[in-house]
């Protein structure tokens, strides 16, 4: 399941104050950076082609960004979320 391989690689999960940005990190260095500041700017890119990052991007189809979360939703039916739970980046994975 890719919520499974997302949560086994992810090891930082950070979200700016207006809970508007956010970014996962991976094992492998690379990045997952998601911005919701509008309905029409509302996106996922992974910082580069054949990584970790890309991987979980090209799985996804939908995520929620929020104050309690991000939640992400997987074609497969699967789903994961992040939680920072202190300004220095704590993760929380469930």
């Amino acid at each position: 399941m890719n919520a499974e391989l997302t949560k086994n690689n992810v090891t930082r999960y950070m979200v700016n104050a207006e809970f508007n940005e956010a970014a996962l990190f991976f094992k492998d260095g690379s990045s997952l950076r998601f911005e919701h500041t509008s309905r029409s700017n509302r996106w996922a890119r992974p910082s580069a082609d054949g990584t970790m990052a890309d991987t979980i991007c090209r799985a996804l189809r939908q995520f929620r960004l929020n104050a309690k979360h991000l939640q992400l939703f997987f074609e497969d039916g699967s789903d994961a979320e992040f939680f920072a739970s202190g300004p220095d980046g704590e993760l929380r994975i469930r």
